[in-house]
């Protein structure tokens, strides 16, 4: 098992950041393996052995997470694409397979519609990026942002604001219990400031990716989680329908839980490209 920590130059910047992966097994397949918010490449570690046989594993950490470190600024799909590329290179990958999980997801579309030609197999559990909720959208404005970043400096006034939502049923119980879990302590509160700012122009339209999909005739899989409140399986399915290569797995399953549940399905999901 290795670990990799490289240079990754943005472009139009003079500016560097630092973007971890570890690196296992010897199997003949690359697999790519991007976790969700809040986690790191470590929340994938129960998958390791059933994917080392047939896999070299490549197990990242996202920027603002675990040794992935970057400035404080957008990340655009152009200097994404150059980042990725030089990965690429760097490990000598010419066809991989992808799997994101929730942030991950989104990541993945993104990787998908950049480089179709070298994708084997897509698997999205639980994925960001197919819709983008109210509260995003709201984050994210250039009214709303300035807003948002005030909230995660002062909990307080964004735990009352929580508390109103939920009196008023703006928003669920369980996605307040959510927001109040992941956003304890100042460290939390900054990462997802970053996450959701600067991660911003990482997203593709759906259409994008089901035209890019549709064209290459990539094996896509989608996993859902049917008590997942964060990622609603209808918001998800709806938006979905005309992907031609698209199968759909439901796991009876909260969202934080999918990872784990996902681990002896996915290595089954995979198995078909060994007869390619």
């Amino acid at each position: 098992m290795k670990i990799f920590l490289f240079l990754a130059a943005d472009l139009m910047k003079t500016t560097k950041s630092n973007l971890f992966y570890r690196k296992s097994g010897k199997g003949p397949h690359p697999i790519i393996l991007l976790h969700g918010f809040g986690q790191e490449h470590s929340a994938f570690d129960t998958w390791l052995k059933a994917l080392e046989t047939n896999h070299t594993v490549y197990a990242f950490d996202h920027y603002y997470h675990g040794q992935s470190t970057r400035e404080d600024s957008p990340l655009t799909i152009a200097q994404w694409k150059q980042q990725f590329e030089d990965f690429l290179l760097r490990e000598d990958i010419t066809k991989f397979s992808i799997v994101g999980f929730s942030l991950g997801g989104r990541f993945s579309l993104v990787t998908t519609t950049l480089f179709p030609e070298r994708i084997r197999h897509l698997i999205l559990i639980a994925p960001d990026g197919i819709f983008r909720s109210i509260w995003f959208r709201l984050a994210t404005s250039s009214l709303g942002n300035p807003l948002f970043k005030y909230l995660m400096l002062h909990p307080d006034h964004f735990n009352t604001l929580l508390d109103t939502f939920k009196t008023l049923k703006i928003t669920s119980s369980s996605m307040v219990r959510f927001a109040q879990k992941e956003l304890q302590g100042k460290d939390n509160r900054k990462r997802v400031y970053r996450t959701w700012t600067y991660f911003k122009p990482i997203q593709v339209p759906i259409s994008t990716v089901t035209r890019v999909i549709n064209q290459h005739g990539i094996q896509a899989h989608l996993i859902l989680g049917t008590l997942d409140t964060i990622i609603p399986l209808g918001k998800i399915l709806s938006k979905t329908t005309k992907i031609r290569t698209l199968e759909t797995h439901k796991l009876p399953y909260k969202h934080h839980h999918m990872i784990e549940a996902s681990k002896t399905l996915v290595p089954s999901l995979l198995s078909g490209e060994f007869f390619d």
